[in-house]
């Protein structure tokens, strides 16, 4: 097939927060007349944007890079974007010689000004009016906050995106109108600390319970999500308003990382053992129902056996809804790299985590059976093709991309749209149902 002038194919790696610069960045393009690709073969420019966060999203970055190298034709041009080439900004041009433009991570106007757009046509802020090319049209994430104040000791983000500079309560609202008015029914606030929002701009900034107050105020979008919370600034005017507000899922994602008051330490992670405790217990006293999302480490230098048991006993008191376990990967230009503890060894670290993975397991196979035979509330989120479910969707208390599922085995659905089922049958990660 021919190649279309002034067409774009893009290819999105990393996380929601990648995801929605990327689709910033075609907002600009298609506001200056290019036209979307569904094929990089027929692209006149084809945007690659990176991961570069741990060793496996670089790999895969760059493997991804060199492949389309490889295919592209004489009329074609590699744009090169996000977190890798803005980690490596002075390595990558060097060691990949055929890729045609390098930036960084986004910038608005910053991919107008290098196609060769005058001034008069490049909008310098971020577009409020974007598309959203996520898995499912009902469904968008609204990136609240660049970058990152926090120093934790393992976290290479701060030294790729900056510091935080969050974005204003009125143009978050506006975009969140925009995206409700293409039929997104849930949105998903996104940002490396989302409950600092606001906060390093003083009182004039807000906060992300103002955020939310707003949001319920101007949009009538059904649910409301939030995403990576840090343990700072959850105060209990944020949990109330999350319990009285039935467009507010009750559903907290904080990755809390480790347990142990010495391992905590040594990742700069400014709480202890002690309030995370009583944070994670006032959550679930003030939300009833709550569904809690967590991330752990193991692994990190210097977990001893009785570091990784205060974690474990953690989980196990708290018996979290979701969680997930990550080995320690060591970046470069990291402060985990002055650290002199002793190592981890792998096969230690991978027994470790497979502990708390199969504990994770027997809990929410537990968990779901006890759902069998109950209501719950759902939203569609596509058709079950070639399988004998009809439809496969989520409760309030799964996030797209991340949680469980739910398999819809009878009854008739739209897209989108919520509907109420019981729960016929369960399996660790997923709830089988007929629609009521």
């Amino acid at each position: 097939m021919p190649i279309k002038k002034n067409s774009v194919f893009t290819i999105h790696l990393g996380c929601s927060k990648n995801q929605v610069d990327a689709e910033c960045m075609l907002s600009e393009l298609l506001a200056s007349d290019f036209s979307i690709s569904q094929e990089s073969s027929t692209a006149n420019y084809i945007i690659i944007n990176t991961c570069g966060f741990i060793e496996p999203a670089k790999e895969e970055s760059i493997d991804i890079i060199l492949s389309q190298i490889k295919d592209k034709k004489k009329s074609q041009k590699i744009i090169v974007t996000g977190c890798l080439s803005e980690r490596y900004k002075h390595d990558l041009p060097i060691e990949i010689p055929g890729v045609d433009y390098w930036l960084g991570t986004y910038k608005p106007g910053e991919l107008l000004k290098l196609l060769g757009f005058s001034e008069k046509h490049i909008c310098e802020t971020v577009p409020t009016n974007r598309i959203n090319f996520g898995s499912f049209s009902h469904h968008a994430y609204l990136k609240i906050a660049e970058g990152c104040n926090r120093r934790c000791a393992f976290c290479a983000i701060p030294n790729i995106r900056g510091k935080q500079v969050s974005r204003s309560i009125d143009e978050l609202v506006l975009e969140a109108q925009q995206l409700e008015a293409q039929g997104v029914k849930e949105l998903t606030l996104v940002a490396q600390d989302t409950t600092y929002f606001g906060r390093e701009k003083g009182k004039k900034g807000g906060t992300l319970q103002t955020l939310l107050e707003a949001l319920l105020e101007h949009t009538t979008i059904p649910w409301i999500r939030t995403l990576y919370w840090y343990p700072d600034f959850i105060d209990d005017g944020l949990l109330d308003l999350i319990a009285k507000e039935p467009r507010l899922c009750k559903y907290i994602d904080m990755p809390i990382q480790h347990a142990s008051d010495r391992q905590l330490k040594l990742m700069s992670r400014r709480y202890n053992q002690s309030t995370l405790y009583s944070l994670l217990n006032k959550i679930k006293e003030k939300i009833p129902g709550v569904s809690l999302r967590t991330t752990v480490l193991v692994g990190f230098p210097g977990e001893s056996h009785e570091d990784f048991e205060e974690l474990m006993s953690l989980i196990q008191k708290i018996q979290f809804d979701h969680l997930g376990g990550f080995i320690y990967s060591p970046e470069e230009d990291t402060p985990a790299e002055k650290i002199t503890a002793d190592t981890v060894s792998e096969s230690e670290a991978r027994l470790r985590l497979d502990m708390i993975t199969e504990y994770q397991e027997d809990l929410a196979m537990e968990r779901n059976e006890a759902l069998i035979g109950k209501k719950i509330r759902i939203i569609i989120d596509e058709v079950a093709e070639e399988s004998e479910f009809h439809f496969y969707g989520r409760t309030e208390g799964s996030a797209l991309d991340t949680d469980d599922i739910v398999k819809v085995i009878e009854g008739n659905a739209e897209i989108g749209s919520f509907y109420d089922a019981l729960v016929v049958d369960a399996a660790p990660h997923e709830l089988i149902c007929n629609i009521l």
